[in-house]
């Protein structure tokens, strides 16, 4: 049996990404040849496909059995459960998603729209928001507004179209690009935003504790000894980076260290800021012994406008950075940084994202998570006499 397919149309149609042959291979038994025609596989039968019914006879339960299993739901026995599970897998039975969500007026997908798929910190949000939501039985539809707010409202329309339950967003924030998340909220779409925490959004909201973060970085370097500290930003429109300094600020208040404005400039969170506004401070002549970046990329990027200007980290300059991302830990020298959860982000936004969907009622919840200073090589008691 054969039929003729144009398979990119095929793909596009279900939004899938993985490669023609494996993807039919894994999930409909069937090939794809060269020149789009679709062959049986093995025993299975186009035109005879496994159904539900099926499974309940096999398995020796109930057809409304096998759908709790298939929908996750906790009224099932382990023991059934895994009994179910198994006979699926060995009948190759496939659920017809479409089907199951007319039936239940639900269809058990959610919208998830990062800022960039590059970052480290929205990948590391969309991988544990994916693995929660796939525990709970729900899917993603993905989409990416590469850095820019304005794209998102393009993303909502999409996604409302394709009737997800609910709309994860994994971004950054500033105060003024909140109006269409807003909105979407006051209709009664669930939607929960990380990577800002500001407590008048009216959002669901979760995020990690960055004033805690910028205060617990800046008290560290006190603590080994360093009073003029300099410090590297992010967007000042950023809330996050604010957050940062803002701790970075209570720790020199609370140690009756004075605030230097010449210590301090701004960069956008990548490797080349960080390097630029190092090279900004140092210009000015002002002494320091110490670096806070308000995230790993820039405190790098600093570290090596350090090392142009003939200078050692930790012997002569100090740095901490903020995230904890990979290249931390294999910088020159190993970089001292705060760690963030990110997975653990993606994972609570996703449980809080069911909890609204379940109890569309409920008020907007706030979630901030604790923070980790992780100690590494690259910070050290300062000299007896500081850099001039």
């Amino acid at each position: 049996m054969s039929f003729s397919v144009d398979p990119w149309l095929w793909l596009k149609s279900y939004k899938i990404t993985k490669p023609i042959e494996k993807l039919c291979k894994e999930c409909y038994s069937i090939n794809v040849s060269a020149t789009g025609s679709v062959h049986e596989a093995g025993n299975m039968s186009l035109s005879k496909p496994i159904t539900i019914k099926q499974v309940a006879e096999i398995a020796g339960v109930s057809i409304q059995t096998v759908s709790r299993v298939i929908n996750n739901r906790y009224d099932v026995s382990e023991e059934t459960r895994l009994k179910v599970l198994a006979t699926i897998e060995k009948l190759g039975y496939q659920p017809n998603a479409i089907a199951r969500g007319l039936a239940s007026r639900r269809s058990r997908t959610l919208g998830l729209v990062t800022f960039d798929f590059t970052d480290y910190f929205f990948t590391c949000v969309v991988t544990g928001a994916e693995a929660e939501a796939h525990r709970h039985g729900y899917f993603f539809i993905l989409g990416n507004s590469r850095c820019d707010p304005s794209e998102e409202p393009t993303y909502l329309c999409l996604l409302t179209e394709r009737h997800v339950e609910g709309v994860l967003f994994a971004r950054e924030g500033t105060p003024n690009d909140l109006h269409h998340l807003q909105s979407l909220h006051q209709s009664g779409v669930p939607v929960v935003v990380t990577g800002f925490y500001d407590p008048n959004a009216n959002l669901n909201l979760v995020d990690v504790n960055n004033l805690a973060g910028g205060y617990r970085a800046t008290r560290y370097l006190i603590e080994t000894g360093h009073q003029k500290i300099a410090l590297i930003t992010g967007p000042v429109s950023n809330q996050a980076a604010q957050d940062r300094r803002r701790g970075y600020l209570q720790a020199l208040a609370e140690a009756g260290l004075a605030y230097n404005p010449q210590l301090e400039a701004e960069g956008n969170y990548l490797h080349q800021s960080g390097y630029d506004a190092m090279v900004q401070i140092l210009q000015r002549g002002q002494p320091f012994s110490a670096v806070f970046a308000s995230n790993d990329r820039m405190a790098i990027g600093a570290i090596y406008a350090l090392h142009q200007a003939g200078l050692h980290v930790p012997g002569d300059i100090s740095v901490v950075g903020f995230d904890d991302v990979p290249e931390a830990e294999f910088s020159i020298p190993p970089l001292t940084t705060i760690r963030q959860p990110m997975i653990r982000v993606g994972e609570e936004a996703v449980k809080l994202l069911i909890e609204r969907i379940e109890n569309p009622d409920l008020p907007p919840r706030l979630i901030q998570l604790d923070i980790e200073l992780v100690k590494r090589q690259s910070v050290a008691p300062p000299r007896s006499f500081e850099r001039r």
